[in-house]
């Protein structure tokens, strides 16, 4: 959706409703996003495919925001996070 887009502030996202959404893959790949705040509340419970939806977001460096969605109908994370260089903690991400 915003891939490779010099996004790098998502403000206006906080009040999208995307329940019904299962495909988020790519959807922020190669942004300048520092910042993903605004979207912590948004309900991802339907979400199946995640794959490389923050891929190289090289300035992201905190994913706690992420830490209450449900992504339990998730089935493919693969490259979510790939090549986010500044990432450097993710203690906060459970099972």
């Amino acid at each position: 959706m915003f891939n490779k887009c010099s996004l790098s502030d998502i403000k206006e996202l906080e009040i999208w409703k995307v329940l019904n959404e299962n495909n988020f893959s790519c959807m922020f790949s190669k942004c300048s996003l520092s910042d993903i705040n605004e979207i912590q509340n948004w309900d991802v419970s339907n979400g199946k495919d995640f794959s490389g939806m923050f891929n190289e977001c090289s300035s992201l460096s905190d994913i706690k925001p992420l830490e209450n969605w449900n992504v339990s109908n998730g089935n493919d994370f693969s490259f979510m996070f790939s090549q986010c260089s500044s990432l450097s903690d993710i203690n906060t991400i459970q099972n």
